[in-house]
């Protein structure tokens, strides 16, 4: 199951009608057995981590391979097919066992030839391939295959498109791609919400201001104030603030320079998704939440801080900036957990080091700017309350508030592998607990090592108190089954893991509210949406896709998605539905992509037509897909593809409701949204290059040759070496020469490569980044010049997925 976390995620790079051609590779023979008998073997290749399912896969399963044979009058089939090896397994999805091939499948079918003429047998294969990952299919697929009797060779055969197939695909009249109602949504695959700039610089801000009446940096605002300013109001003094201010923006600013160049980024771009990586946080912030208690200090060393102090008295604008740098060293112990704080909410799995950069200038900001404005207004400086033991209890409850930070890395880590250490409920209990004991702490009944004797509460204690107090009073129906909660706890949606991720068994709602007729046909759904002015929600699904189930029994029940799915008209589009189209609609469709090529494909059953659906009108080919549409069918918002967050999804259904509602009051100059030309809703497909590469040779001498193979890797991508073992980690670099060439092969070896443990294959992996180099050493034949020939096999992932490729190469040796 491990493994194919790395190659599943190729699907989401393929959104192109012929994505199962990039897994599977077909083959077909046939050989005489006497007497006009001939057998026929059909075997497919299957790339790592995909499989397909036998023909006697039980009914209520997923698909099972169908072959076909043209026989007519010219053949007859001599028995059943028979199958290669196989393996069977109950799965609790389909609650049914299922028989797949793995790595290959090989098909034997004995037919007689009845007319000796007949020269060439046709048919085809009908199937679906699937990975373990998360329930991703393709299919159902149609492989077409043409045998040459006499030679024993097969071949895939080529359609020719009817064009007039295309009318039996629905084409609603205003949908316009580029122009959804609504701005809301995604492509359909799942992407994660990118972080604004403003957001991250307000997160910044917000750190710096905290960091400010904090024990450490409180205290030294009236002597950094009053060295400026020498108690007068020189103009040059607060010209020196000004600069002292730029300066701490300038120190804070500068830690994200080592995040522009990459040395970190693989590390980071995985932080929401990484069980190490959540561990170490999860530790890191724990140590800092103990050390805000007072149970320890956090420094940096002595001789940091005294050797910028000693550059500060230097004077002019290099001491002052060594003095912001001596206020960050000194103040570390308070603003460093923030400072890490900070950090971590301005990391995505979509690493942008401009985030990390803008964030740490946001802090600076939010610490230096005070300093500044209390030197050019010194003034202000008599409204600050005087230091003293509150300046602790901020630091106290700063911990409080890190370690319920740290619960979320811990519950990030606990999902990846469902150890059940943090159930939704359990995260619940323990923000609880975290949100009372402040609570009690503040109003005095708790003390830490650093704390002072507390004679009367002040107002502010009392305040801060109470909004803690409140705050655990309201997160308390967290911990209860969701149809028991008497109100919703959605401030904090995104923190706690999922509604199915729970104590309780089935940990849903069903609305007893009367809901709209449910539709297998998108035409009738449409009439019906008309007729009742509906919005529609289309359904791209399949019997056999897992991840539609897993939508249908944790996403759709939850309360907050129930009750909106009442007011659309659902119809579930089945891509695998297998009910023969009427004969008049069975045709070969040629469907244009906007590369300039063209894929046909054949339309047989009601799920070839959905797809084709799916693929032509919206781009798309992987299920679960959601579309919103109006019953006049324009595009309320962008599609979704499969959205485990229930908050997340529903957010999603109401955006499509606003601009359904938007529609009916006339805010909405529809003629905005018509579709327009054919050019205006064309699916752009753009081939995916995430590897460059190039080859340079060096004779040695008596035909002796070294041949460098360099792969200049597409930014955030790496590959991995062709060293290590087959089957217990990533997919490895496989260089192969083609046989039957003058060519004896000689030492292999690599360039740049190195190791790193992999918390998902449980070991260590050799992996590239940037820059692959792969060297190997051969002896030609004595005819020179001579070309070599051979293929590279090779798979490239970044923080989001994991692609596989082939290099074919051509090399002249001279």
């Amino acid at each position: 199951m491990r493994g194919v976390l790395f190659s599943i995620v190729a699907l989401f790079s393929f959104i192109s009608f012929g994505q199962a051609e990039e897994f599977v590779s077909w083959s077909t023979t046939s050989k005489s057995i006497g007497e006009e008998e001939f057998e026929i073997t059909i075997a497919v290749e299957l790339a790592e981590t995909w499989h397909t399912y036998s023909q006697f896969t039980e009914p209520g399963g997923p698909l099972s391979t169908i072959l076909t044979f043209d026989i007519g009058e010219d053949f007859e089939l001599v028995g059943s097919a028979s199958e290669s090896e196989t393996h069977t397994y109950y799965d609790e999805i389909f609650d049914v066992n299922v028989i797949q091939f793995d790595g290959k499948a090989v098909f034997t079918q004995k037919v007689k030839r009845l007319n000796p003429d007949a020269a060439t047998l046709t048919g085809n294969v009908d199937y679906q391939i699937c990975t373990d990952v998360d329930g991703k299919c393709i299919g159902p697929v149609l492989y077409l295959f043409t045998i040459d009797l006499s030679s024993g060779a097969g071949e895939e055969s080529i359609l020719e498109g009817d064009s007039t197939a295309i009318s039996i695909i629905p084409n609603p009249n205003n949908l316009n791609l580029n122009k959804p109602v609504n701005d809301c949504g995604g492509s359909g695959i799942n992407e994660d919400d990118k972080k604004s700039y403003w957001w991250i610089l307000i997160l910044g801000l917000g750190g710096g201001l905290v960091s400010l009446i904090t024990p450490c940096v409180f205290p030294m605002i009236p002597l950094t104030v009053s060295f400026f300013t020498k108690g007068g109001k020189d103009k040059s003094g607060i010209a020196k603030a000004l600069l002292y201010g730029f300066s701490i923006v300038l120190v804070y600013a500068s830690l994200s320079i080592p995040f522009h160049f990459g040395a970190e980024s693989e590390i980071l771009n995985n932080i929401s998704t990484n069980f190490t990586l959540n561990i170490i946080f999860f530790i890191i912030f724990v140590f800092f939440a103990f050390s805000f208690f007072g149970y320890y200090e956090l420094t940096l060393p002595s001789s940091w801080a005294n050797k910028a102090d000693k550059a500060s008295d230097i004077g002019g604008v290099i001491g002052i900036m060594f003095m912001a740098l001596v206020l960050a060293i000194v103040s570390f112990s308070c603003t460093g957990p923030l400072l890490g704080s900070v950090l971590a909410g301005s990391l995505t799995s979509n690493f942008d080091p401009w985030l990390v950069t803008i964030a740490m200038l946001g802090f600076g900001l939010g610490l230096g700017l005070p300093f500044t404005i209390f030197a050019a207004f010194p003034s202000l400086l008599k409204s600050l309350p005087q230091s003293g033991g509150w300046l602790n209890t901020v630091k106290v409850v700063i911990g409080f508030v890190e370690l319920g930070m740290a619960l979320k890395f811990l519950s990030n880590a606990d999902f990846v592998y469902r150890f059940g250490i943090v159930h939704r409920e359990t995260f619940y209990l323990v923000w609880i607990v975290l949100s009372l004991l402040a609570a009690i702490y503040l109003f005095g009944f708790i003390k830490f090592p650093h704390d002072s004797k507390i004679n009367k509460l002040g107002t502010g204690r009392i305040l801060v108190g109470s909004i803690f107090l409140i705050f655990g009073i309201y997160l308390s129906p967290g911990v209860l089954k969701l149809n028991s909660q008497p109100w919703s706890t959605s401030i904090i949606s995104g923190f706690p893991p999922s509604t199915w991720y729970s104590w309780y068994e089935n940990n849903v709602i069903h609305s007893e509210e009367k809901r709209h007729k449910h539709f297998t046909d998108y035409y009738e759904a449409l009439a019906y949406a008309k007729e009742q002015n509906v919005p529609l929600l289309l359904d791209f699904t399949g019997y056999a896709c897992v991840n539609c189930r897993k939508m249908e029994e944790n996403v759709w029940p939850q309360k907050q998605v129930d009750s909106l799915l009442k007011d659309y008209v659902i119809v579930s589009l089945y891509v695998d539905d297998k009910v023969a189209l009427p004969e008049n609609e069975q045709k070969a469709i040629d469907i244009p992509l906007s590369d300039g090529s063209v894929k046909t494909k054949m339309l047989k059953t009601v799920g070839d037509k959905w797809a084709t659906f799916e693929a032509i009108r919206f781009g798309q080919v992987a299920q679960p897909f959601y579309v919103l549409l109006s019953p006049n069918e324009f595009l309320l918002n962008k599609p979704v593809g499969y959205t485990p967050d229930a908050d997340e999804y529903s957010d999603w259904l109401a955006c499509g409701l606003n601009a359904f509602d938007k529609l009916n009051a006339g805010d909405v100059n529809e003629s905005d949204l018509k579709k327009g030309s054919d050019e205006d809703n064309k699916v752009e497909v753009e081939e995916l290059v995430t590897a460059t590469w190039s080859y340079e040779v060096t004779n040695l001498g008596n035909n002796e040759f070294e041949i460098k193979m360099i792969a200049e890797l597409a930014e955030g991508y790496h590959t991995y070496s062709q060293f290590m073992d087959l089957g217990v980690g990533p997919y490895v670099t496989w260089i192969q020469f083609d046989e039957g060439q003058n060519i004896e092969l000689g030492e292999a070896s690599e360039e740049g490569a190195y190791t790193e443990y992999d918390p998902v294959w449980e070991g260590e992996v050799i992996q590239f980044a940037d820059k692959a180099v792969f060297i190997q050493k051969l002896k030609a034949g004595d005819s020179l010049p001579q070309t070599v020939t051979g293929k590279i096999s090779y798979q490239t992932c970044n923080e989001s997925q994991c692609v596989l490729f082939d290099e074919f190469f051509e090399i002249e040796l001279k």
